[in-house]
């Protein structure tokens, strides 16, 4: 395990590839820099995002004496989402969104009907919230999936990286169902190998926080309240987002307008691209692949 004050954990950091196995991790296809923080908080950078090193440093956005996320609270969402600015000294700002995870928490989950039909029987009442890891996983399966090219592309938020502070709490503090924590105990520990690299694992006292990339823009229900979209417009638009995941072999059970991301141009209209409103995907906790759903069945 590196110490805090390898190179591999700071802003002088050597290239990913060179990175010696002790100091990465790998799980649900996804290798992962492993920096651990001096406080014993444990940071995991993915590897697509360790040019964003200098940015996912808890100290860049993580308030440690009050325990919070410095940066701006996000309305509308079931979760605890924020968005934290981080600027390195010497290096442009970035905006962050900082989600703390929901791991083995009950799935406060309303669909409403116009969308009830594109979901199996079951999908609903078998709803659980991906682990960070295992989410991060699948958004990376679907962002390389070989048929998700070209100008109509579904677009999604980039997963960057995970962090866990080194504080505990009781189970009941956590909301955590511990029978539920331990399926993804078990599922994380049957997909890493014996391979020299350090083993990632989940703790039930600790928090988990995601960290992903900003998109511009409003969401598509503020859109509709702005004018830029009606409600036949609106439903559309998500059912073509649902058609879009689909298409791909996933589905994510509580997508809505307000996980949709459009962006208004300078004119009021929306930004469009060959006749079609450019929108980006920003949740995906209850992300699920089809055969997932149909494996729990057998």
């Amino acid at each position: 395990m590196p110490s805090a004050a390898d190179p591999a954990c700071m802003e002088e950091r050597p290239p990913f590839q060179i990175l010696p196995t002790e100091r990465r991790g790998r799980v649900f296809g996804v290798d992962y820099a492993v920096c651990p923080q001096p406080d014993g908080g444990e940071l995991y950078i993915s590897r697509p995002a360790w040019h964003w090193s200098d940015y996912l440093q808890p100290d860049r956005w993580w308030d440690r004496k009050n325990l919070r996320v410095r940066g701006e609270r996000l309305g509308g969402s079931t979760g605890t989402v924020y968005r934290a600015r981080s600027a390195p000294d010497g290096l442009p700002p970035r905006d962050l969104v900082v989600k703390f995870s929901r791991l083995a928490q009950d799935v406060p989950l309303f669909i409403p009907d116009e969308f009830l039909d594109s979901l199996p029987d079951g999908a609903v009442a078998d709803a659980r919230f991906l682990s960070p890891f295992a989410e991060f996983g699948l958004l990376h399966q679907l962002r390389s999936n070989i048929l998700n090219h070209g100008p109509h592309r579904l677009r999604t938020k980039l997963p960057l990286a995970v962090y866990s502070p080194p504080e505990k709490y009781p189970l009941w503090q956590t909301g955590r169902h511990m029978d539920i924590f331990r399926t993804h105990q078990k599922t994380m520990a049957e997909d890493q190998f014996e391979n020299g690299l350090t083993r990632i694992t989940l703790d039930p006292s600790r928090d988990y926080i995601e960290i992903f990339a900003w998109i511009d823009g409003i969401d598509a229900e503020e859109a509709s309240r702005l004018g830029l979209l009606d409600e036949e417009l609106l439903v559309l638009l998500t059912r073509s987002s649902n058609h879009a995941l689909s298409r791909l072999g996933y589905r994510v059970l509580d997508n809505k307008p307000r996980h949709l991301i459009v962006r208004p141009r300078s004119d009021g209209a929306l930004l469009q691209r060959h006749g079609k409103i450019v929108y980006t995907m920003i949740d995906f906790e209850l992300l699920q692949r089809h055969e997932d759903t149909a494996e729990k069945r057998r």
